[in-house]
């Protein structure tokens, strides 16, 4: 069985206000942030244990240059992406908000 990589729609709109936010800034900045997501989760297809535990059972992959995370849950189906924040924020107020996302 092939894995593949499930958003959950709350991820999905986290993805939609980060876009929107970046062409708001710069045009075309949103479809880079877009390429990036998508070599990441690629990657964690490969290897969906590479990024750290962050809390049980939600792991974090820092895009470093975006200064945004993305959190998923590895599954036996697929990665499972729960959400997508901006590293500057709270990340108290990020697992309140993430413990409902949970698959």
């Amino acid at each position: 069985m092939k894995l593949e990589v499930i958003w959950t729609w709350a991820a999905e709109a986290d993805m939609q206000r980060l876009y929107a936010s970046a062409e708001d800034n710069s045009e075309g900045s949103g479809n880079q942030l877009l390429s990036e997501v998508e070599k990441a989760t690629a990657l964690l297809l490969c290897f969906p244990q590479m990024a750290v535990q962050w809390r049980s059972p939600v792991r974090r992959l820092i895009l470093r240059r975006r200064h945004l995370a993305l959190f998923y849950v590895p599954e036996p189906r697929g990665i499972v992406v729960i959400g997508v924040a901006d590293l500057r924020g709270d990340p108290d107020s990020w697992w309140s908000e993430l413990q409902g996302r949970l698959p």
